[in-house]
């Protein structure tokens, strides 16, 4: 991967995913989600040492998603850099078996759901950070609350630079996927708001091309949620069950969920977006005849 330069002291790692690096005092750096794996971690590296030139002394972790902090522990054994990572994630970055446990209804994962794109290598955890300013190397970070992609996502605004992690997702990505996965949606409305309100002067997604603003694409993201929304509402004016609401979505946008990760990020999705309107007193929830029944109030 090529560095591409942002500001004096900030390069971004396009990629899969899109990492970061900054330089902190006396050329030691900063890494930002180097990765899914191995492999991504040594290219991190190496375009942070060959290309920026300086040692990798802290890994900023956005949120404990594999695909993103995957390459942590690969960074760490040949650095010895010191992890940063958001509260509750950083219990997966430590624990990654929780995600795809978390995915299969908190028991133990089938094997197809511990490739290391839901299963990554474990990875130290040396400071957790909470919204807020942040020090790191002298480089002085505000940590933004991002969360409902995942528990706790965080986005890193450095010198005018905004590494907003997932909390967007590029037209391709949605349309590839259809709907995407969310652990929160009351919590994911609210991070677009307060990511529409961050100055910035390029902002890098977790995913997808560099953007010189973030409005459209907010307004992309904020419309999906809302549609599965109604369309969940829409599922519910007869009683339902959580597994004849998933199908309907599923079959409405058309969404490939032909193997066991792609319909295990789905589930728990759908019971976010139940949730999301049981919380708005939208529907009612009641168990019945050993199953969970949805109906719109």
């Amino acid at each position: 991967m090529a560095a591409v330069q942002l500001s004096e002291r900030v390069w971004a790692l396009p990629g899969g995913v899109n990492g970061g690096v900054i330089r902190g005092d006396d050329d030691r750096l900063l890494l930002i989600d180097p990765g899914i794996n191995e492999t991504a971690g040594k290219k991190a590296l190496k375009a942070a040492r060959e290309e920026i030139g300086g040692e990798v002394a802290a890994i900023l972790t956005t949120h404990g998603h594999a695909d993103h902090f995957g390459a942590n522990a690969a960074v760490v054994k040949r650095t010895g850099a010191h992890v940063y990572a958001p509260a509750p994630d950083d219990a997966v970055l430590r624990y990654p078996i929780l995600q795809p446990a978390l995915l299969y209804g908190g028991a133990d994962p089938l094997e197809s759901l511990r490739g290391n794109f839901l299963l990554a290598k474990a990875s130290p955890v040396d400071c957790v950070v909470a919204p807020g300013p942040l020090a790191v190397e002298g480089v002085t970070i505000e940590v933004v609350d991002l969360s409902g992609h995942s528990p706790g996502q965080v986005g890193y605004l450095i010198y005018d630079v905004f590494f907003c992690a997932d909390v967007i997702l590029p037209e391709s990505v949605l349309e590839k996927y259809r709907i995407p996965y969310l652990f929160g949606v009351t919590d994911h409305l609210a991070a677009l708001e307060r990511a529409a309100d961050v100055a910035f002067a390029k902002a890098v997604p977790g995913h997808g091309p560099l953007l010189d603003r973030l409005d459209e694409a907010i307004a992309i993201n904020r419309n999906l949620v809302e549609a599965v929304a109604d369309t969940t509402l829409e599922l519910t004016e007869r009683p339902a069950t959580t597994e004849e609401i998933l199908a309907g979505l599923l079959a409405r946008f058309g969404s490939p969920a032909v193997d066991a990760p792609s319909f295990y990020l789905l589930q728990p999705t759908a019971a976010a977006f139940l949730a999301h309107l049981h919380r708005l007193e939208r529907v009612s929830h009641e168990i019945r005849d050993g199953r969970a029944w949805w109906a719109a109030i």
